[in-house]
This record gives C-alpha cells, structure tokens and sequence, in this order.
C-alpha cells in the first residue's frame, strides 16, 4: 500500500520525480497518456456525473487511474492530494509546486509541468486568472469542514462536500480560467491533487463515519457505462482493497468527530441558503454581503464566496451533448462571523438583507436575477 502526501510535504526527490512523471505523461499519446485520462472527464467523453449519486466514487476510480499511469512510469510516485483547508494553504493559497511557471531540474529551468498541461488537441496549454482572494479561499474551506463534521449519511455528503469542490475549481480558475468549467477541468494539472483531496475528504468521512455506506441501490451500480468497465461503486469503498491499495498522509491519526473551523462560543451558526442551484452552461464566482436593512451604508460586510461550476457559456458554438441528469441541489454557506460582527443577534435575521455580487468566467458582472438559482435566504440550520 502506498500513501498520498500533501503536495507541500513531499521531499525535494518526490517532488520532482512527480514532475518528471508527470512530463512524461503529458508528452506521451494514445490510451492512458494525459489526454486521454483528463479527456474522460468532459471534452471529449463527458463522463463525469457532477450532480450525481455517484461523484465520491467514480472520481476515485479516476484519479487511482491516473495515479497507476504515472506509476507505470515511475513505480515510486503517488499523487500528491493539496490541502486547500490547510493553514498554509489559506495563509498562502496555491502551493509553488503548482504555482510556479518554472522549476529547477537538476539545474536546468523546465516548464513546470504541475502549473499547466496540454489540452485535448495541444492547441494551447491550461490557462488559470489567479490570484482569487484568500478570503474566499477560507470561506470554501469553512464549508468542506461543515460538510465533513455535519452530514450522516453517504448522500448528504455527496450532496454537501460537491459544494466547496465545485468553489475550488472556481477559485483555482478565476475567470476564463480551465478549471473554472466542467469542460477541461482534467487537463489543468492541479485538477488530479484537488480531487484527491476531496477524496481524501471522504476517506476521513469515511473513517469518523463507518456506517456511512452507500444504500444498497447505489452500492450496486456498475461504473462501465462512464468509462470504468469492471468497477462498481462497492469496489471504491475500501481503500486498502487490491484495487486501490493507498492511504493518506495523517489519516491514522484523525480525530473524529471532525471539529469545525470556528466555534463562536455557543452561538448557533448563521448560514444562507442558496435554493436549487443547477448546473448550466455557465460558470459563477459569486461573494456574499450582509447589509442592514434600511441602513445608511452603501455597502454591505463581505461575509461568504460560493462558485457554480458549470459548462463555459460560449466555446465556438460546440458542447458534447450534455445528456446527465443533474437535480438542482441546495447549499448553505455560513456566515456566522459576519453576521455577529454586525452586532445582531440570532433572533435579528430579518433586519439583514443579503446581497450577491457574480462574476462570470469572462470576469463580467452578472446580475444575480440571472444566475441559475432560485433563490437566497438567511437561516439558522442547526435549529430544531
């Protein structure tokens, strides 16, 4: 059994026997090469089934894949998952192993195959519009937390914990930016570290929850028809089986049940609920505000960040048929510290009015009536 390392915590030698496999993948072609593995993912397969019972399980099988190619190459690389709830990662965002332009190579400067990867026809490289503000970066970070500690059942999970990996993906993209939309996510190469993070997420989900498996409707399902011949969503559950043989960095050692990223003393949580949210052909980096009502200030106190990850809303007029069914889902963000920072209390709710401010990934204004959700309300979950 191998183990996952945070990316940040791989040695000089592994880092950079990780970049010389990954240059290695990337350069090759045909069946297992870099594109074709990130070309499961939408363009040109449209495999991945976001919105979806089986998301946790079929991105497992996915990045064990592209682990074992990498392997094929070197039998000593694991994929390295990155921490985005890390304190280093929300004092600095983005490790430099996936940052930087450029690395050192036995002292010759290489492009950093970790910063970019060739898309499906090597017409271009990945492009990302960072930096995206680390503010936003806690606040998506907060919500995996809040996942992980509060669902208890395998499909709350799946439904809460695909909330903040969608936010990643627009956080790590920004406007215009590959990893920002479905569509060529897999090919920007920090894609295949962030998922195996979120699967490193359930995994300690997993671990703090072992009666959380799937219903047996799910359990039986066949993964062939989205690429995986042979693989059922019972075979993803059981990391130390053959199939999967790995373990995470720090895994033994976790504390359940999780603790959240902040606890205010008692105070019930403040959340806003975001009401059916779909999946469609456009991606969204949106912020919170929380603004008095009636008050004097024309602006409200920054207070959460959400992204709807998305299909791009224009590519040349051409989108592989988009044929999943995808079920609006919910999401609440928090915004507990901003909302007592106010100076209100939990039974002060309706002095507040919420306001959205939405950018879309040609880093446009949108007007929140526009975006794909029904609609927004300030709420206290927790409360029975």
């Amino acid at each position: 059994m191998h183990t996952r390392k945070e990316i940040r915590s791989l040695s000089p030698e592994e880092l950079l026997a990780f970049r010389r496999a990954m240059i290695e993948l990337q350069r090759r072609d045909g069946t297992n090469s870099y594109i074709d593995l990130a070309g499961y993912h939408w363009i040109p397969r449209e495999f991945c089934p976001h919105g979806e019972s089986i998301f946790l399980p079929w991105h497992r099988v996915y990045i064990r894949l592209f682990e074992q190619a990498l392997q094929s190459i070197d039998p000593s690389v694991s994929l390295p998952f990155w921490d985005w709830t890390s304190s280093e990662s929300l004092a600095q965002g983005l490790a430099p192993a996936h940052g930087d332009e450029m690395f050192d190579d036995g002292g010759v400067p290489r492009l950093n195959p970790l910063f970019s990867g060739p898309i499906e026809d090597r017409s271009r490289q990945t492009r990302r519009n960072p930096p995206q503000a680390l503010r936003r970066l806690r606040e998506h970070a907060s919500a995996a937390i809040d996942a992980m500690s509060d669902s208890n059942d395998f499909m709350s999970f799946t439904v809460a914990i695909e909330g903040p990996h969608g936010d990643i993906h627009g956080w790590v993209g920004g406007p215009g930016g590959d990893m920002s939309t479905i569509l060529r996510s897999a090919y920007d190469p920090i894609f295949w570290s962030h998922h195996a993070n979120v699967d490193r997420q359930w995994a300690i989900w997993q671990k703090c929850n072992p009666q959380g498996n799937p219903p047996p409707e799910i359990m039986s399902l066949s993964l062939e028809s989205r690429g995986f011949p042979g693989w059922s969503v019972a075979d993803t559950l059981d990391l130390s089986s053959p199939r999967l043989d790995y373990t995470y960095e720090g895994l033994d050692t976790v504390t359940c049940p999780i603790r959240t990223l902040h606890e205010l003393f008692g105070k019930p949580r403040i959340k806003v609920e975001i009401k059916n949210i779909v999946i469609t052909r456009g991606s969204f980096i949106v912020d919170i505000y929380l603004r008095r009502k009636n008050s004097a200030l024309e602006e409200g106190v920054f207070s959460g960040s959400f992204s709807i990850f998305g299909l791009p809303s224009n590519e040349g007029g051409h989108f592989p048929g988009h044929h999943h069914h995808h079920t609006p889902v919910n999401r609440l963000i928090d915004v507990t510290e901003a909302f007592y920072g106010m100076e209100l209390g939990e039974d002060q709710l309706h002095y507040v009015d919420i306001q959205l401010q939405a950018v879309n990934m040609d880093g446009e204004s949108v007007d929140p009536a526009a975006l794909p959700i029904e609609g927004v309300e300030l709420t206290i979950p927790d409360r029975s």
